[in-house]
């Protein structure tokens, strides 16, 4: 059903729905979906749904409270670089929830007296490091994508605006999370929890900044 909605949406403007917070919640939304599938699939985790698919339901609730409206593809957005900036967005976005997910099994699991060197524990460990470099790869591009992008526009490649800026230091956090791990060998309930708690600054740079601008631009043009 989210994925023929998708469709739907698609044929029914003419572009791929990535314009506006309801456009963007449904398609990001449905990343998430797909991403956690696929680990489920590999890592064989049935628990792992529990702890990413209500990122979703959150997500799908905000889009759910944004302007359904149509929006005409502006010019400005028609951009090979802008839909590369889109879809590794959307990746990284995935990734990061679908280690968000797995750290909060994974802290469950400590909770209530499992072993951390079981082989469950340490497959779920794993899977948190191959989600993190995956998503810090692919939030890599999404900033270069979107730097070439904003040069074609604006003529500058970055201009510390607040997306931009939140965007930089979750793509930092997640590389300081990247580098304990591999350097200092940080592994297990530290790095569950950096990722229960990273994953709020790519809420905020993702849909959190956009909203708030969105209902500061409502409430100053009221009449």
């Amino acid at each position: 059903m989210h994925t023929l909605l998708i469709a739907w949406r698609w044929i029914d403007t003419g572009h791929v729905p990535t314009i506006g917070n309801f456009e963007n919640s449904l398609f990001g939304s449905w990343f998430i979906v797909v991403m956690t599938l696929a680990a489920l699939w590999r890592q064989r985790f049935p628990l792992l749904a529990a702890g990413a698919l209500p990122f979703a339901l959150l997500i799908l609730g905000a889009g759910g409270m944004a302007d359904p409206t149509p929006s005409p593809l502006v010019a400005s957005l028609q951009s090979f670089w802008l839909y590369i900036h889109i879809f590794f967005a959307w990746l990284s976005y995935g990734a990061y929830t679908v280690a968000c997910g797995t750290a909060i099994v994974y802290l469950v699991k400590a909770r209530r007296g499992a072993d951390e060197k079981l082989d469950p524990m340490q497959r779920l460990d794993e899977l948190m490091f191959r989600a993190t470099v995956f998503g810090f790869i692919t939030h890599a591009v999404m900033i270069g994508a979107g730097s070439i992008w904003a040069k074609d526009l604006w003529g500058a490649y970055w201009s510390w605006d607040p997306v931009e800026t939140w965007s930089l230091l979750s793509w930092l956090l997640y590389g300081i999370t990247l580098h304990l791990r591999m350097t200092l060998g940080w592994r297990g309930k530290q790095l569950a929890w950096i990722q229960v708690l990273a994953i709020l600054t790519v809420l905020i740079s993702f849909w959190g900044v956009n909203i708030v601008m969105e209902g500061t631009d409502h409430f100053l043009n009221m009449d």
